[in-house]
């Protein structure tokens, strides 16, 4: 009998939100390298400072690569010009977010969950245990052990404060994310061929705190910059796009 496949896994033990370890990685990143290439030199190099061998293998393969490394778009290389730039910190810790979210689907339900269900709560380790209960009653995660499930649950916490999304008193932050970050999450979606309302019902806004009505009016303003047509009537959307590679927008929008 073939094992279980469960969506959610332990993955950001190895990691968390890594957000300095990600700045490092990626601008230590060479364009156009290949995974094997780049791992031998951040261990030659020694870029994550007084990692073993072991450790540094471990964080790259099961945090770095899985994050980022897609084998049908440099994702890498375009933070990397992001950065370059000038996008801020602030805006890149979203973009770190969105990503480990992405690869880490725990998180990504966890947030959205959160974002619904405990909006005016403090969110605690309760809340991210009973969140994790939750999920393996429905045989979203595996049975795990007590000492298992308090562990996720504090991961758990702790991306969300790596990543500024919950406040000084532990409520989730409802602040908007840079234009340019926004821009950018509308360019990848549509350049990996999803069509204008499937970009419009992408889960990703609602992790990142979007209404429909929030979502559409940025949407909005940022076409009167001329980055595309954008048309609405409530029911028909259709968006007129200008460049033909995330590359191309980044060169001319991102400045």
């Amino acid at each position: 009998m073939a094992a279980v496949k469960y969506l959610y896994n332990t993955n950001l033990a190895k990691g968390t939100g890594f957000i300095n370890e990600s700045l490092m990685l990626i601008e230590f990143y060479e364009e156009g390298e290949r995974r094997s290439a780049f791992l031998t030199r951040c261990i030659t190099a020694n870029v994550l400072d007084k990692s073993t061998e072991k450790r540094t293998k471990d964080v790259i393969n099961l945090v770095f690569f899985d994050r980022y490394w897609r084998e049908d778009s440099n994702v890498i290389h375009f933070l990397k010009l992001m950065r370059r730039d000038g996008l801020s910190l602030e805006a890149m810790k979203t973009l770190f977010f969105v990503y480990t979210a992405k690869a880490n689907r725990v998180l990504f339900d966890f947030v959205r969950h959160v974002r619904l269900v405990n909006r005016n709560e403090k969110v605690n380790i309760a809340i991210a245990r009973q969140f994790i209960l939750d999920s393996i009653s429905f045989n979203l995660a595996p049975s795990w052990s007590d000492s298992m499930i308090k562990r996720v649950s504090s991961y758990l916490i702790t991306c969300l404060k790596d990543f500024e999304l919950l406040d000084s008193d532990g409520y989730l932050t409802l602040r908007m994310p840079d234009r340019r970050v926004i821009n950018y999450l509308l360019h990848e979606l549509h350049f990996d061929g999803q069509s204008d309302h499937e970009i419009l019902d992408n889960q990703v806004w609602e992790v990142l705190g979007f209404s429909d009505y929030q979502l559409i009016k940025e949407i909005e303003t940022i076409s009167f910059n001329g980055t595309f047509i954008f048309q609405y009537s409530g029911e028909i959307l259709k968006i007129g796009w200008n460049y033909q590679s995330m590359e191309e927008f980044i060169e001319n929008e991102c400045r």
